[in-house]
């Protein structure tokens, strides 16, 4: 995981600083540009928080509490909820599910990491 971690934080942050090569050698906008990665970093970080969250099971209980709402205001058929359940019990479904979320999480982190760290760069550079 700290391999993909790493791996996706070199190769965003390359990107970022071939997306910021134009602004440098022309003089245009280094700190737009560094602002801009920034952001962009700031946003997979967030989402790779997300994806950690959910894959811990923390909002569980929570999340269960609005589907039971959800059922009282809502009538579903009998087959629904058969094939709902049918579903919730398909163990290769979820394990693809759990494993979904742990590459999303550790992608997004990364990517998050890598523009972090090439905006930081190109601020130390301006």
């Amino acid at each position: 995981m700290i391999l993909r971690f790493g791996l996706t934080a070199l190769i965003v942050g390359t990107l970022g600083f071939l997306y910021a090569i134009p602004h440098l050698l022309y003089g245009r906008e280094n700190m737009a540009t560094a602002n801009l990665l920034f952001l962009l970093g700031l946003l997979g970080l967030v989402i790779g928080a997300i994806f950690h969250v959910l894959q811990s099971g923390f909002l569980t209980l929570f999340l269960q509490g609005f589907a039971d709402i959800r059922q009282l205001f809502i009538r579903q058929s009998k087959a629904l909820r058969e094939e709902n359940e049918r579903l919730r019990s398909d163990e290769s479904l979820s394990s693809w599910k759990t494993s979904m979320f742990r590459h999303l999480k550790v992608y997004t982190s990364g990517c998050g990491a890598g523009l972090i760290l090439c905006s930081m760069i190109l601020m130390g550079i301006s």
